[in-house]
C-alpha cells in the first residue's frame, strides 16, 4: 500500500531545506531561517514570495514503490515572482521529467511518475525557484532517505543566485558547484536584493566550509553613489565574516552583465565599485573573482531581458566559477 506522508514526514528526504514555515495551513519547506523570513516579509510583497520560493530545495529518496506521486497547491494571495520555474524529477541520477508551474492554479495538484526502473530507484524532486509552492502530501513507498555530504556550500546573492527564471531548476548553477565540491548547500539568493547586513541571520546558523556571495548589481543601480553601495557592502561582509569565520569564501564581482545593456550610468561606476568590493574582500580574506570571464556575451546564454541566465548559460556560469576558484593561488 503507498501510504500517505505529511510534508512533516518527508524532512528527512529534503537536501537545500533548513526549516520549514506555515501558510494557508499547509508546511512550506524554507531555506532561510525565520528571522530571515520574517525581515524579507516585510519588506514587500515581492521580497515576501522570492524569501519562501523553495529555491535549490530537492527531496532525494529511495523506494521501490512502482508509481510515486504528491500534491502540492501555490500560494498566490501576494501574487507572483515574474517567471515562475516548474519541477524537476530525476530516477537514478538521470532527468526524467519537468512539471511546468500553472500560475493560474488555485487548488490542489497532483503530480504521478512511474518509475522505470525493476529495481529500487533513487528519487530526486526538485522544487521550483520562483513561487510560493506548498507541498499537500507525497505517497513514495517505503522511502527510506539517501546519504548526506558531510560538507555545506551556502549561496548568497541575488535573482542570478535564485535562479527564479530557470524553467527546469535542476539545472540552476549553484547546484552543480555544490555537486562538484561533494557537498550539500543552502541557496539564499534573492531576487532584487543588494548587499543588507540586515538580510543575514542574527546568530550563526549552520557551519559552511565554502560561501559564495554575489551581490552589487542591483547595488549600482539603487544606491546614489559607489561611497553609499560599499558601505553597505562593508557592513554586510564584516557581518558575514563573524557569522561564518571558518568558511572560504568567494565574491563574484557584478560586472558579467553584457555591457551592451548596462545603462551608462552604471558603466561609469562599475570598474570602480568593483575596485573598492575587492579591496574590502581583500582585507577579510575573501577571495573577489572578476565576474567577466565566467560567462561571454551572448545574447543566447540569457533569457530575453539579457540579464538572467538560461540554462546554457547557467551551465558555463557554473563550470567557469569551478574551473577558476581551483586553479586559484591557494584555493
Amino acid at each position: 500500500m503507498n501510504k500517505t506522508m505529511t510534508p512533516e514526514d518527508v524532512l528527512p528526504f529534503l537536501h537545500g531545506c533548513c526549516g520549514t514555515f506555515t501558510k494557508d495551513g499547509c508546511t512550506g519547506f524554507s531555506r532561510l531561517t525565520p528571522d530571515q523570513l520574517a525581515y524579507y516579509s516585510e519588506h514587500s510583497d515581492a521580497d515576501f514570495v522570492r524569501s519562501h520560493a523553495p529555491a535549490g530545495i530537492y527531496l532525494e529518496c529511495l523506494t521501490d514503490e512502482p508509481e510515486i506521486s504528491f500534491t502540492y497547491r501555490l500560494y498566490t494571495q501576494k501574487g507572483f515572482y515574474i517567471n515562475v520555474s516548474g519541477i524537476d524529477l530525476c530516477e537514478n541520477g538521470i532527468f526524467a521529467a519537468n512539471y511546468p508551474i500553472n500560475p493560474d492554479e488555485s487548488g490542489n495538484v497532483t503530480v504521478t511518475y512511474t518509475r522505470k526502473s525493476r529495481e529500487p530507484s533513487v528519487i530526486r524532486i526538485y522544487f521550483p525557484n520562483g513561487c510560493v509552492f506548498l507541498p499537500v502530501e507525497f505517497r513514495l513507498g517505503n522511502a527510506l532517505p539517501t546519504a548526506k555530504q558531510e560538507r555545506l556550500v551556502l549561496f548568497y546573492g541575488d535573482s542570478i543566485t535564485q535562479s527564479a527564471y530557470i524553467p527546469t531548476p535542476s539545472l540552476s548553477w549553484f547546484r552543480p558547484v555544490a555537486e562538484h565540491l561533494d557537498a550539500e548547500y543552502l541557496n539564499r539568493g534573492i531576487g532584487s536584493m543588494v548587499f543588507d547586513r540586515n538580510s543575514l541571520p542574527s546568530v550563526p546558523d549552520c557551519a559552511p566550509d565554502v560561501i559564495f556571495i554575489e551581490y552589487g548589481g542591483n547595488d549600482l543601480g539603487k544606491t546614489p553613489d559607489n561611497e553609499t553601495a560599499l558601505a553597505a557592502a562593508e557592513a554586510w561582509l564584516t557581518d558575514l565574516c563573524r557569522l561564518y569565520p571558518e568558511a572560504k569564501k568567494y565574491a563574484v564581482l557584478p560586472d558579467f552583465f553584457p555591457d551592451r545593456w548596462e545603462s551608462e550610468a552604471i558603466l561609469r561606476r562599475r570598474d570602480a565599485y568593483c575596485t573598492g568590493l575587492t579591496e574590502l574582500c581583500r582585507a577579510r580574506g575573501i577571495s573577489a573573482l572578476p565576474g567577466k570571464p565566467l560567462i561571454p556575451e551572448l545574447d543566447t546564454l540569457y533569457f530575453g531581458d539579457h540579464v538572467h541566465f538560461n540554462e546554457a548559460g547557467s551551465a558555463i556560469f557554473a563550470n567557469h566559477l569551478l574551473y577558476t576558484i581551483r586553479h586559484q593561488k591557494n584555493a
